[in-house]
């Protein structure tokens, strides 16, 4: 092509120097073949690139062998895989294993799993050349659960996989204490209620007095019966709605502003001193407002039915920089009660929970207000903080992050 493009120039100065091309033939015949010289050295320089990038492209992925994206895809699983020697050893391990157990690389599997019947399952899987199966669960320092898949490969080496279950394990026991706890709640009355209808249909069906009695008590059982019926169905809708935001502007000293306006029948008869104090300013949060009002309420009644007779219970909102993004408002109920015990206020906002201080003082409730009371502040994207000491009282803090137009 080149030779070509030069012995055409040629042609064209030997025509012009014996004047057979006229001044228009010249100019098509000279942007012809320069356009053609043009495109040639365009077309090399572009095949100079591209084997210049099919060069770095081999470079590059032979940088990357088969080991190493095995390793790679090997490192980003979750479940613990660990490569066990002929001597029961770990060989190699990917990075979730080496995260839970620390450096176990060179170290004998016997010293971090604790289960009696690994190695005679790991024996078993190289004489048989089949896979394995084992569950076990570890109660210190707390509860864990695992099963462990056993896969043999060459010269006594095997692969362990290990999943943890824990998370599934808990779930599963605590829709188990869930169900015996509804049963056991919804029972108690049912029984009391069952047994006064039979006595009012046989030994008092003449006696009016005892009747009105038996009836009195039985609408107290009916009656507490409607009211964990009500907090379940409370429960379960909250749950449901837990990932969806509320987004509404709730000013705070509005709710407060309505409980002042409500007398307790409960803190007149204990003679409890009820003070309230809301801010000077707007304390706008984002939110739902039944929903924040359903939580201030709960915790109002709780810390006047565990204070003490002539005692005092306050609430007050403060307003926390640190606390989120954007600060929140924080709202405050203190009493004057019983306390809770160090080792169970991580408990307390669990279903059906009631601490033993409680049961021991005869103290009424269905032990679901606090699980409601967590659920709403979870939905609220907030945080709940409980300061107790013994016989001295508690302080639940409601942290709810500020308004924000979005």
């Amino acid at each position: 092509m080149r030779v070509i493009l030069i012995i055409n120039y040629f042609v064209i100065i030997i025509l012009l120097f014996l004047k057979k091309l006229d001044l228009i033939s010249l100019i098509i015949l000279f942007i012809s073949n320069t356009g053609a010289l043009y495109f040639m050295f365009k077309n090399q320089d572009q095949k100079k690139v591209k084997e210049k990038t099919d060069e770095k492209i081999l470079v590059s992925t032979k940088a990357y062998t088969y080991d190493d994206i095995e390793n790679q895809l090997i490192n980003e699983i979750e479940d613990y895989i660990l490569f066990i020697n002929s001597f029961n050893a770990v060989s190699a391990a990917n990075q979730s294993a080496k995260n839970y157990y620390g450096d176990i690389v060179g170290k004998d599997l016997s010293s971090f799993i604790r289960a009696p019947e690994l190695l005679d399952k790991i024996e078993n899987s190289r004489n048989n050349r089949m896979n394995e199966y084992l569950e076990f669960e570890i109660n210190l320092p707390t509860y864990s659960f695992f099963r462990l898949t056993i896969v043999p490969l060459s010269q006594r080496n095997v692969l362990i996989v290990i999943k943890d279950y824990t998370d599934v394990k808990k779930s599963e026991k605590l829709r188990s204490d869930f169900v015996a706890n509804v049963s056991h709640e919804l029972k108690t009355p049912l029984v009391s209620i069952k047994g006064f209808l039979e006595t009012i249909s046989t030994a008092a069906k003449e006696d009016p007095k005892a009747q009105q009695k038996f009836i009195k008590i039985m609408q107290e059982q009916a009656e507490k019966m409607e009211v964990l019926i009500s907090d379940l169905m409370s429960l379960s809708r909250i749950e449901m709605q837990e990932h969806i935001q509320p987004s509404e502007k709730v000013n705070l000293n509005d709710i407060l502003e309505g409980l002042e306006k409500i007398p307790n029948k409960i803190a007149e008869k204990k003679n409890v001193r009820i003070e309230i104090n809301k801010n000077k300013e707007a304390s706008l949060v984002r939110g739902d407002y039944d929903k924040i009002s359903e939580v201030i309420q709960n915790l109002y009644d709780n810390a006047i039915k565990y204070t003490k007779n002539n005692s005092n219970v306050q609430l007050f909102i403060n307003f926390n920089q640190n606390k989120f993004s954007k600060g929140s408002f924080s709202i405050h109920v203190k009493d004057e009660g019983i306390g809770i015990p160090k080792d169970e206020i991580h408990r307390v906002t669990e279903r059906f929970y009631r601490t033993a201080i409680a049961k021991k003082n005869l103290i009424q409730g269905t032990g679901l207000g606090l699980a409601i009371v967590k659920h709403i502040i979870n939905q609220h994207r907030g945080d709940l903080e409980i300061n107790s000491r013994l016989n001295e009282g508690s302080e639940f803090i409601v942290h709810l992050p500020v308004y924000e137009k979005i």
